[in-house]
Parts: C-alpha cells; structure tokens; sequence
C-alpha cells in the first residue's frame, strides 16, 4: 500500500511540475506577443487554461502527499506494534518456561510427597491390628441409616475418641499436611537440643486445637457433602468472627434439642465452634462463644463442642455456660477427650518421630 501511494505521489508531482513548465513557456510566450493584442489573447487563453490544470494537479499532489503521510504513520504504529506485540511474545514465552518449570518441580514434589505419605501410611497401616483396624473403619466411614435424625448421643458417642483414632488422625496429618510435618519436626528438633519443656508447651498451645478440629471435622464428615473450615461471618457490630466449622449438606436431619434452632433437615447446614482447654478456659471463653454465636445464624443449626473439661466446673458454672450458650442459639454438645488426655497423646506422638527427624 505504501509502494502503491508513493507511486502515485510521484505520478501527481510529476504532472504539476509539467503543468509548471507549461506555465512558464507560456508566460514567456506572453512576453513575446506583447503588445499584439490578438496574439496576447491565444496565449493569455492558454495560459487561463493552464492555471486551472495546475490548481486542480497541486490539489490532487497534496492529497496524494497527505495520503501517503497517513499510510506511513499507520505503517509506523503497526511496525511498533508488531515490535510490541513481539516483546510481550517474548516476555510471555519466558515467563511461560518459568512457569512451566515451576510447575514441573512442584509436581515432581507433590509427586514425591505423596509417596512419601503413602509409604509412612502403609507403615501405620502395618503395624495395626486387624480388630483396630475394622473399629478405626467403622468410625471413620460408618453413617446412620437414611432418614434417620442424628442426636446428641450419637454426636456424644461419636467424638467419644480412643487412642487409635487420634493417633491415626495424627498421622494422617503428618504425612499429608506439609505445615503440620513442618511443626512437628520443630518440636523435635526444640527437644533433640534440650528444650522440651519449651516444645511440650507450643504442642499443648497449637496442637491439640487443630487435632480437636480435625476430630470434628471427621465426626461429621459421614453426614455431610462439604465441610468449610474458618469462615468469615459478620458481627452486629460490624466486626466479624470465623467460623471453626460449617457442616453443609446435611445427609440425615439433625436434632439438637428442643427450640428454633435446634436442629436441621437433610440438606441443611451447621456451625460448629470447638474449643479446647482446662475448665477455667472455657469459662473464661463464655463471652466470646456467645458473640461467636451470632455469627452462626446463616445456619440451620449450630452448636459449641468442648473437651470434658467443663466438668471440672461448678455445677452452678457449667449450668450457666450451657444455659447461656443455649439462649445464644449454640448449644453446647458432645464431649471431647479431655484435654491433659490429647496434649500427652501429641507429645507422645511428637516423641514417636524424634527418630525419623
């Protein structure tokens, strides 16, 4: 296009500057006729004629000039363009290369890791007496009959854990959840250098929490089609809270004691909040479980699961906690180990892989 409207430029030029040496021919033909009047007449018409060809050819040269300068800025956007175009090729292809092998290493880790964790799995998996091995089956996997309601008994019955199960929870942990394996080997590594007391006291501040939590999590999972762990919800006074646990697509309806609130249809949803601590803990977390609470109301139901510590309470102040929590439309329910009970079982299994560390 820029060939064609150059050729056309210089086509243009060429019949101005042809118009021109006309024109002065003529002009000079003018000169020398002066002063025969008939003869200034042939060439002054001649001249007339010349100078409207001219007009018209200098209009048609600087549309063709005009044209031509168009085409060539075009043709220089679309050369920088294409020069853009190519770099951010580039870069994308770079970046793609990069990607792709981070991508590859992080597959080959994965890969690795799960390996790994099918390895330490088989080996637990091992060592476990076949009768162990059916009652860890029957709780991880065993569900109610359908249409059946789920009570507060089963619940209670249900996180009613032995050893077994924890330490199978434990290590299924730590041979899938590389943060989690990353904790527990500094805890080794604090002991293997002498300071036990020291790790002994983050395993019972950061451990048993998550071990109650997933307890939780694997108690409901048979009556449940998803499982949200902490979910933002808003507070009336504009702060928020999260939610430990929302249980969703309830499988069987869920009764948790008389009232509005106090129970779900299959399909339906729960909150759960779970707390772990000596009585005085619990106590002390009253006020903050209750605007917990209000934070559960975009569920069917919901409810607050603790360790057995809170019998350790005064009947007076586990009757208050219980009643109060109950009138914040999250009953308290089901009974987790104690926690002495799951801060020695962590050690113990933190103990168990100073070995492998």
């Amino acid at each position: 296009m820029l060939d064609i409207a150059n050729g056309v430029e210089m086509a243009k030029h060429a019949i101005v500057v042809e118009l021109e040496v006309r024109l002065a021919a003529a002009l000079a033909d003018l000169a020398a006729v002066t002063p025969d009047p008939i003869g200034m007449a042939t060439v002054g018409a001649r001249i007339a004629d010349i100078e409207s060809q001219l007009v018209l050819a200098r209009q048609e040269y600087e549309e063709a000039v005009r044209h031509r300068e168009a085409l060539e800025r075009r043709y220089e956007m679309a050369v920088k363009a294409m020069n853009l175009a190519q770099e951010r090729h580039d870069t994308l292809l770079m970046y793609f290369e990069a990607g792709k092998k981070s991508i590859e290493v992080t597959v080959d880790k994965g890969c690795a890791r799960l390996n790994f964790a099918y390895q330490d799995l088989q080996k637990y998996v091992s060592r476990i007496a076949p009768d162990v091995r059916n009652n860890l089956d029957k709780w991880f996997n065993d569900k109610p009959e359908e249409n059946t309601p789920v009570r507060p008994n089963e619940i209670r019955d249900k996180l009613d854990v032995d050893e077994n199960v924890v330490d199978t929870i434990l290590e299924y942990l730590y041979a899938t959840d590389m943060g989690f394996r990353a904790n527990i080997d500094s805890y080794c590594n604090e002991m293997k250098i002498g300071n036990e007391v020291g790790a002994e006291l983050k395993i019972k501040k950061q451990m048993v929490g998550r071990l109650c939590e997933e307890i939780v999590i694997r108690a409901f999972k048979p009556i449940s089609t998803q499982i949200s762990t902490q979910m933002k919800a808003s507070l009336p006074d504009g702060g928020y809270t999260k939610v430990d646990l929302i249980v969703y697509g309830l499988t069987n309806p869920l009764v948790l004691g008389r009232g509005v609130g106090m129970g779900a249809r299959e399909g339906g949803s729960l909150a759960v909040e779970v707390k772990s601590g000596h009585s005085s803990y619990l106590y002390q977390q009253l006020s903050h479980m209750q605007d917990q609470a209000f934070g559960h109301k975009s569920c069917d139901a919901s409810c607050v699961i603790c360790t057995r510590d809170i019998h350790d309470l005064s009947l007076e102040k586990e009757n208050e906690l219980r009643e109060k929590l109950r009138e914040a439309g999250s009953p308290m329910i089901g009974m987790l180990p104690r926690k002495d009970d799951l801060d020695n079982r962590c050690i113990n299994f933190v103990k168990g892989k100073l070995k492998d560390v």
